[in-house]
């Protein structure tokens, strides 16, 4: 019997129009500006990278993608999380930017501490920098602020405390505060009213000296403590501050309206202030590298830890944040938790544990403290 052969029915053929229309019509200006800001923000997001390698000295632009990496770090997060969601081509780009954060990290947030097995003789190092006593609470002035952070000194009972920009009329005061911490070495400019650092130590100051820094009233002091059968070096330093004031900038924007103009001279103090501060890292770098001893650098850096002064004068140290701190490590309270700059960085071949940052009312600074092992 022959085979009935019945018509194939024809496929409707695809009309391509759309498609055509689609790929003629090209990117949206959203698309390109899109595009266009995933591109720009990965490659600020390197030149922060770079900064911890460049001497603002030598040049200053990219210490400012440093200064602002928080920022532009979530930036590029934001731009990936978009990504993933409707722009997935461009995952990549914001993706390679952000894999070197995770070796930078813990410098500024810690979660979860993690148990070490320490032995040796516990030491509690603390630096704080009480602002003058004249930045804490609303409602309390200078003599009740000092009153305060001697009270949470006692209460924490550190080993040895860095006090950067201690002011008073009358440095006699000093023989009569902290009595449990009887070693002491300060340095305080001249003039009427004095200001400046101080280290406190439970442990005998065996010798002290002074590094003095051109063009700045800043100095670094630095003592050699006695800690048993161990000799360390503390410097407290208080590196070259930015010189500026972020409310009074911003009040001055309210009122002359001016806001490029107000921008580009913080830049130019800021260029004026990293040089100096390069300067003076120089000059405590050479000086540790002199050192016979173990080193243990305390004090307010004015930088973050994306910057050229806190990796040289890290080299050869821990951070002691980044190995036994929990949580975020941002130490200033303005703009908190954007700026980490206060620092205790300790020996290698030494254990620390339990840093913390406190954050008190009592200046513009929070206090940070470790416990190392000797």
């Amino acid at each position: 019997m022959a085979k009935i052969h019945y018509p194939k029915e024809e496929k409707p053929k695809r009309n391509k129009t759309w498609y055509k229309k689609k790929t003629e019509r090209g990117l949206s200006a959203g698309q390109i500006a899109f595009r266009v800001l995933v591109i720009i923000s990965a490659v600020m997001l390197c030149i922060s990278y770079l900064s911890i390698f460049i001497d603002p000295a030598f040049m200053a632009l990219p210490y400012f993608f440093g200064l602002y990496y928080i920022p532009i770090f979530l930036l590029n997060i934001a731009l990936l999380m978009v990504g993933l969601i409707k722009m997935r081509r461009y995952l990549t780009v914001s993706l390679v930017a952000l894999l070197p954060s995770l070796f930078f990290a813990d410098l500024f947030v810690k979660f979860g501490s993690e148990e070490k097995s320490v032995s040796g003789d516990e030491v509690k190092v603390m630096t704080y920098n009480v602002g003058g006593f004249g930045l804490a609470a609303k409602g309390m002035d200078s003599s009740q602020a000092l009153a305060k952070i001697c009270e949470f000194a006692a209460r924490e009972a550190p080993d040895i405390l860095c006090i950067q920009e201690f002011h008073t009329k009358d440095s006699t005061i000093l023989a009569g505060i902290l009595k449990f911490l009887p070693y002491r070495h300060s340095s305080f400019s001249d003039g009427k009213h004095l200001t400046g650092d101080i280290t406190f130590s439970r442990y005998p100051i065996v010798d002290c000296g002074y590094i003095h820094f051109n063009e700045s009233i800043s100095k670094s002091i630095w003592c050699d403590i006695r800690i048993n059968d161990v000799t360390v070096r503390v410097y407290n330093c208080h590196l070259q501050s930015t010189t500026f004031s972020f409310a009074g900038t911003l009040e001055r924007i309210a009122h002359k309206g001016e806001i490029t103009d107000e921008l580009k001279s913080v830049h130019e103090r800021l260029s004026y202030t990293n040089i100096q501060r390069s300067q003076q890292v120089g000059a405590i770098h050479d000086h540790i590298a002199a050192c016979p001893i173990q080193t243990i650098v305390c004090g307010d850096f004015n930088d973050t830890p994306m910057s050229y002064t806190y990796h040289h004068l890290a080299s050869g140290h821990q951070d002691s944040f980044a190995e036994g701190g929990n949580g975020l490590g941002a130490t200033f309270s303005i703009l908190w938790p954007l700026l980490r700059i206060d620092y205790i960085l300790v020996p290698e071949n030494v254990a620390c544990d339990r840093t913390t940052v406190t954050r008190l009312p009592y200046s513009d600074h929070y206090p940070v403290s470790t416990l190392i092992y000797f």
